[in-house]
């Protein structure tokens, strides 16, 4: 579980981006929508310490400050938005997941990361430098790596990004194994009808607070994205009566 008291982050010379949030995030997906600039990627990258902030970080109870970062890296992942191209084949930098853990890898550590890269399509690239691959690959890889490392609290940032319109089946079902291990996974999405699909709660960033906080439902009920988005709103009827949300520009 994660925890935020007065969760503060400013850069210098510039305004504060994230003001005094107070927020607890349990188990299930939570999605962070917002426009551009609303301090989405910053409030991840601030969580893993990477960007100073003020203010209380707690993980499951203990102050993340309080940390180092090899024992911060065993409670918290990050997917980044702008991926590296480490000069490392993608078994070797998938088994950098496993570094938070372990300083030698195992006959059971290779067996997880060779079923991890034939779950995320990687097997036929497994040689490959992750360095010539395309953008989607080298999504995939990274995503490998987050689930080796086997955080209970995985930040997703932009984790769709990247990837083709063929994967986004095949990741929703990964979430939703994430969610049935009680995984806190938090993820940075872009495409609001995503979000809505896939998110247990969606947070709203805003002029640096959280401007909405709570489920899919109640989110299309206080029309956020008519509202903050400018979308349009559609409903889909299936011929069994089921009927699906959906928003374009």
């Amino acid at each position: 579980m994660l925890e935020l008291k007065n969760f503060s982050v400013a850069y210098p010379g510039s305004p504060p981006v994230l003001r005094g949030l107070d927020l607890t995030i349990g188990s299930g997906i939570t999605a962070v929508i917002g426009h551009n600039g609303a301090g989405k990627s910053t409030l991840l990258h601030a969580m893993l310490g990477v960007i100073p902030h003020t203010g209380t970080l707690l993980l499951d109870g203990e102050p993340a400050a309080a940390l180092t970062a090899r024992e911060r890296a065993r409670s918290l992942s990050l997917l980044p938005q702008m991926l590296p191209a480490p000069d490392l084949t993608v078994r070797e930098c998938i088994a950098l997941g496993f570094t938070p853990h372990l300083t030698r890898l195992g006959e059971k550590e290779w067996e997880r990361i060779e079923k991890t890269e034939e779950l995320l399509g990687l097997t036929a690239l497994d040689g490959r430098r992750v360095s010539t691959l395309s953008g989607g690959e080298r999504q995939r890889v990274f995503l490998a790596l987050t689930l080796v490392q086997d955080a209970p609290v995985l930040l997703l940032d932009e984790p769709t990004a990247h990837m083709d319109l063929t994967f986004l089946t095949p990741f929703a079902a990964i979430l939703g194994a994430l969610r049935a291990e009680g995984k806190c996974v938090l993820a940075v999405l872009h495409d609001l009808n995503t979000a809505l699909q896939w998110a247990d709660r969606i947070l709203l960033l805003e002029d640096g607070g959280i401007a909405f906080d709570g489920t899919p439902e109640a989110c299309i009920g206080a029309q956020i994205p008519e509202g903050h988005f400018g979308l349009t709103h559609y409903v889909a009827t299936a011929a069994d009566g089921s009927t699906a949300h959906f928003y374009k520009p």
